[in-house]
């Protein structure tokens, strides 16, 4: 049993709880603190997920507080990471690390798989360590500050140090090394906060400190995929129905992120893939990704983690019923008496189109979603107005004291649509009131006959449907509105032409011609600043692009152009296939910007290392000329450090 275990402090990693104990019983085998931990010396230290913390609880004294669920969220890093796994997946996790699933955990969290790699020390906040040593008497290692992506203190805005421990060290596997042991202030007083883009990085911060103090279960994938396409359908990157806008994603997200900082967190972005991290979070999720990549993605979309988490969990678009009743004639207008309401998604821009029923027979839709109270009180288009607005309108018709307008007014609606309604229902015309109706009114009137043999029935249906089509799309021409309702028009035009006629739109006037395109002068210069292009790319300092057609064409702001219009283009054409790299040639050149880099850093990698950082995917590192670089850029490598050292003793020994 366990007599000594220290009480843990605030936001202490469960891996410095452990390091103070070793202080205080000093074995003078550093596995004899593991075994008695662990009870298997086996084990070795943990940072962020360790394993084995039944045994370490049955150890423990009876009567104390500390459960495995209580060490679990409260000093370990996993609860930066369940809310990004499925549901059962972070239950699996919290078994792994209760019992002895050490190796199953990396894979299972995704850690091992993922890019974004831990910090290589342990790291800490200078401001920090002075106020756990007034406040505690020592200090102490902080969860918050070895997480992967967090560069700042979000306490006291400032950068946080790196110490003297290695979070991973081979000679260390069974070594707790306390705070006091691996931390050595710097000798300045003064930590201002000298970070690029330190805003973005604080925020990051502030969230992953407030997720390492929640122990809510994962809300699912799904949920969180279902979510971020609603927020950028909100900022028209995605439609409602979930088709995601790729290009103007990836450009706004680039114009909010620098790119320089996403490669710093970890996080770059291939423009020219289409399976970066980016991507995968908004489709349909196959596997986990990094916390620190669905944090980016909620700060640009405008969320705090914690208000991201509090959005509900099933989008609804208009709310939740009772909805108002918009019909100005009822006498429950403006109530909430609606139970009945059916959302679609438009073809046409992809918004949640709601389309609500109320008892009263009155029916209307309105183009979603509602961000607002007033939006509430908002009609589109009505689809049918009911017995009771009806009524409404043949008593305000025949009532002569009441002016057109005012009918309008009163029944919500416009003047043209009262009389056309009017014809429908067949009330009287020229209508008696102070002044006479205008001559569209006399024409509706004076209806044509109809053809014998034509049931009265489908007549006034059609007619009402003609005459909704009409209200609807009062902007759009004959041709339109035939094609949009072929079969309306061609039951009307076959069997009540003449009052089809009479209720035609006005035919529009035709457009002069457009403005002819000089394809030739235009296919001049455009194959001259693609070669500019190609060239700038070809010489960006940073992480190489592939010269392709779409990258020419997004450096230029003429993608669109070179996509629909390189038939007219040939010269264009032609300057592309000259310049564009194939796979092999683009893979080259990246090896060659690799070299460069560890030439600078002074670092003599291994093979596998080059090829990682290049990022060359196995078909195209077993291509014969690649092979030959990978061999020449690794011995070219050995060549320049070897000569660089050999420079710097003989200057040093000539000093």
């Amino acid at each position: 049993m366990i007599g000594c275990f220290p009480d843990p402090y605030p936001d202490e990693l469960l891996y410095s709880v452990c390091a103070r104990f070793h202080q205080r019983v000093q074995y003078s085998n550093k596995k004899g603190t593991i075994r008695e931990l662990f009870g298997d010396e086996a084990a070795i230290s943990i940072v962020d997920l360790p394993s084995n913390l039944g045994s370490l609880v049955s150890a423990l004294p009876i009567g104390s507080s500390h459960t495995v669920e209580r060490l679990i969220n409260r000093h370990t890093l996993f609860p930066f990471f369940s809310p990004f796994l499925h549901p059962e997946q972070a239950q699996q996790l919290l078994a792994d690390m209760e019992g002895a699933g050490g190796p199953a955990i990396k894979m299972r969290s995704g850690v091992m798989a993922s890019i974004v790699q831990p910090p290589e020390w342990l790291r800490f906040c200078p401001l920090c360590v002075r106020q756990d040593k007034q406040e505690f008497g020592e200090s102490y290692w902080h969860r918050l500050h070895q997480l992967p992506g967090i560069e700042v203190c979000p306490d006291h805005n400032v950068r946080l140090l790196n110490s003297q421990v290695r979070i991973q060290n081979p000679q260390t596997r069974h070594e707790f090394v306390a705070a006091e042991q691996g931390i050595q202030l710097p000798k300045s007083r003064s930590f201002s906060l000298l970070i690029p883009h330190h805003e973005i990085l604080l925020k990051i911060a502030q969230d992953a400190a407030w997720l390492l103090k929640q122990t809510t279960s994962s809300p699912g994938l799904g949920v969180l995929l279902k979510r971020y396409r609603e927020l950028l359908a909100e900022r028209d990157l995605a439609t409602y129905s979930g088709r995601v806008r790729v290009s103007e994603l990836l450009r706004e997200f680039y114009q909010f992120y620098p790119n320089d900082l996403l490669q710093s967190l970890q996080c770059g972005i291939d423009a020219e893939s289409q399976h970066s991290w980016l991507f995968r979070l908004v489709r349909s999720p196959k596997g986990s990704q990094h916390p620190l990549r669905h944090l980016l993605l909620m700060q640009f979309l405008g969320y705090t983690a914690e208000s991201f988490f509090k959005l509900p969990k099933e989008f609804k678009p208009f709310g939740k019923g009772p909805w108002l009743c918009l019909n100005k004639a009822a006498d429950h207008f403006r109530q909430p008496v609606i139970t009945e309401c059916k959302a679609i998604h438009s073809k046409e821009h992809g918004k949640p189109i709601g389309t609500f029923y109320c008892s009263c027979g009155f029916v209307y839709s309105r183009t979603g979603p509602d961000e607002s109270e007033e939006d509430t009180l908002r009609i589109t288009k009505i689809r049918a107005f009911g017995s009771i607005w009806d009524d409404a309108l043949k008593t305000l018709w025949y009532d002569s004291s009441v002016s057109l307008r005012k009918i309008a007014r009163q029944l919500g609606v416009d003047a043209a649509t009262v009389k056309l309604h009017a014809a429908v229902l067949e009330l009287e015309f020229p209508r008696q009131g102070k002044r006479q109706t205008t001559r569209m009114s006399r024409t509706l009137a004076c209806l044509p006959e109809v053809e014998s043999g034509v049931s009265e029935v489908p007549l006034n249906r059609y007619r009402q449907e003609w005459l909704t089509a009409r209200q609807e799309y009062r902007e759009v021409g004959r041709t339109v509105l035939k094609k949009q309702f072929q079969r309306i028009y061609t039951w009307l035009y076959r069997n009540d032409r003449a009052w089809l006629e009479a209720h035609l739109p006005p035919r529009l006037a035709k457009s002069s011609p457009a403005v002819r395109v000089d394809w030739e002068n235009r296919d001049i210069e455009l194959a001259g600043a693609a070669r500019q292009a190609a060239l700038h790319l070809q010489n960006k300092p940073s992480k190489p692009t592939q010269i392709t057609i779409a990258a020419i064409g997004r450096e230029l702001g003429q993608l669109a152009l070179i996509q629909r219009h390189l038939d007219k283009l040939p010269v264009t054409a032609q300057v592309l296939s000259e310049l564009i790299e194939n796979r092999e040639t683009f893979a080259l050149r990246r090896i060659q910007w690799v070299v460069e880099c560890y030439r600078e850093e002074g670092i003599c990698p291994q093979r596998w290392q080059l090829v990682r950082r290049a990022s060359l995917r196995p078909e195209i590192e077993e291509s014969p000329i690649v092979q030959k670089a990978l061999e020449e850029a690794v011995e070219s490598l050995k060549i320049i450090l070897i000569r660089d050292d050999r420079d710097r003793l003989s200057q040093r020994l000539a000093f």
